[in-house]
């Protein structure tokens, strides 16, 4: 089953994370500088991090006792914490270098944004803990607010236009910004201006009827893609007897070729689409963008 949307706000609340967020790079004389610099960003905000490491269940267990309300969890699986009082993040050391960047920031969001860290303080003296809606809406505002640090607001948009459109251009701006490949893909699709989304599925898994299926993990669309197409719907897995999976990438091999495919926009006109792929140890990307609209009734079939 797809994830939930785990990075939606409001007007509202994405122009306050916005505005903490260049604070934060201003206050660290981080502007232009790449890539993004993370251990600057959490020294002036006076937020360290810890040696020891998260993976250890003792150590997590200790937390979760002394602390309640102060140790923040991270996303959906304990892949960091933050103790709001002493301002110290703990992370699992275990996890691929390329996100721990996301991770520092998103739990430095948890310590800085100053309607989260207030409270957080209130539940500790008070030993409760959030109500779960509040939680939720504090996990995106952190992630959003380690989105806006890490491309630096408008940064990482108006460089991506000057890329030729494709899935390279986001892998090489992964490099340049110090971002993991999978948040780069998720910024380069849901800011760009043409018509264009991304299928993030699992890695491929062995199927005795097709012999592989990816599980859907999450679509990411532009605004421009939604307005064209309205919300699609995508099956909740993919194999090599669909037009998506065909595009994974075979064993061993990090991108496939172009391939041609056909969606249906909200009027019912069918456009020429490419979609290309990249893959790496955890994800594969089907990035598609919208060429030129047909007819009505013509069905363009994988060439």
């Amino acid at each position: 089953m797809p994830k939930p949307d785990d990075s939606a706000l409001s007007e509202r609340q994405r122009q306050r994370i916005r505005q903490e967020a260049f604070k934060a790079l201003t206050q660290a004389d981080a502007i232009g500088v790449f890539p993004t610099p993370i251990d600057r960003i959490m020294a002036v905000s006076k937020v360290e991090l810890a040696r020891e490491d998260l993976a250890d269940e003792t150590l997590l267990r200790s937390f979760r006792s002394r602390a309640k309300g102060a140790i923040k969890r991270a996303v959906e699986k304990i892949r960091g914490v933050v103790d709001i009082v002493a301002r110290i993040v703990y992370l699992d050391q275990a996890l691929h270098k390329a996100q721990l960047p996301f991770l520092k920031l998103h739990e430095t969001a948890h310590a800085v944004l100053p309607w989260q860290k207030d409270l957080y303080a209130v539940t500790e003296d008070c030993g409760m803990t959030l109500d779960p809606e509040i939680a939720e809406a504090f996990e995106r505002e952190a992630s959003n607010f380690a989105t806006e640090v890490m491309f630096q607001g408008d940064a990482f948009q108006s460089e991506a236009a000057d890329y030729k459109f494709g899935i390279r251009a986001p892998l090489g701006l992964a490099k340049t910004y110090g971002s993991s490949v999978y948040m780069a893909v998720r910024r380069y699709v849901s800011t760009h201006h043409r018509a264009c989304g991304v299928l993030v599925l699992e890695m491929p898994e062995v199927d005795q009827e097709f012999g592989f299926r990816c599980e859907l993990r999450r679509f990411v669309s532009s605004p421009s893609f939604d307005t064209q197409f309205g919300s699609l719907y995508w099956p909740g897995f993919f194999t090599p007897s669909d037009e998506v999976g065909a595009a994974v990438p075979a064993t061993g091999k990090r991108m496939s070729g172009i391939r041609k495919i056909g969606l249906v926009d909200r009027n019912g006109a069918t456009h020429e689409c490419v979609a290309e792929a990249f893959t790496t140890t955890k994800q594969v990307f089907i990035l598609i963008h919208s060429q030129k609209t047909l007819t009505t009734t013509r069905v363009i079939a994988i060439m």
